[in-house]
C-alpha cells in the first residue's frame, strides 16, 4: 500500500493501531517495553508523520513498501526516519527535543533549531519502521 492510501486507512479507524517501535531494526527502549498507539497520520511533500498518543512523533521521508494488517505494521523502505522524543520528567518543550536521525546522509532537516539530534545507523536488510 502506497503513504497516502495508508494515511486514509489509519485516520479513518476508530481504533488505531499500536505496539512497540522498532527502526532499523533499533528498538525503542527494550524490546516490548514501550507501547506506542498512533494518533493522527499526515502525508504532504512526500514525509509520512505518525504521531502518538505518548506526545512522541515519526517522520518518514518517501515512504515505501507499507505492509498494514491485522498483525503487522511495518515500513520497509524509506530515505529517512526522524523519531521525536523527549527525556522522562522533563517538560515537552522544543528545547528538550531529542531527534533520533537514520539518513544516508542525503537528507537534511533544517527546521530542527534546538533540542539534540542523535545521527544513527540505517541499517541494511531490516525495514526503516516496524510496530510490533
Amino acid at each position: 500500500m502506497d503513504a497516502k492510501e495508508f494515511t486514509k486507512l489509519i485516520n479513518q479507524l476508530e481504533e488505531k493501531p499500536g505496539g512497540t517501535l522498532r527502526i532499523f531494526g533499533e528498538w525503542f527502549g527494550r524490546p516490548y517495553d514501550n507501547y506506542h498507539k498512533i494518533s493522527v497520520c499526515t502525508y504532504q511533500d512526500n514525509i509520512l508523520k505518525m504521531s502518538f498518543d505518548t506526545g512522541e512523533m515519526i517522520k518518514l521521508w518517501e515512504p515505501s513498501h507499507i505492509v498494514f494488517n491485522a498483525n503487522e505494521l511495518t515500513i520497509k523502505g524509506s530515505t529517512c526516519v526522524e523519531f521525536f522524543r523527549y527525556d522522562y520528567g522533563k517538560p515537552r518543550t522544543n528545547k528538550n527535543v531529542i531527534v533520533d536521525r537514520y539518513t544516508n546522509d542525503e537528507v537534511s532537516n533544517l527546521s530542527i533549531e534546538s533540542g539534540q539530534i542523535y545521527q544513527k545507523t540505517m541499517k541494511k536488510g531490516y525495514p526503516a519502521v516496524e510496530l510490533l
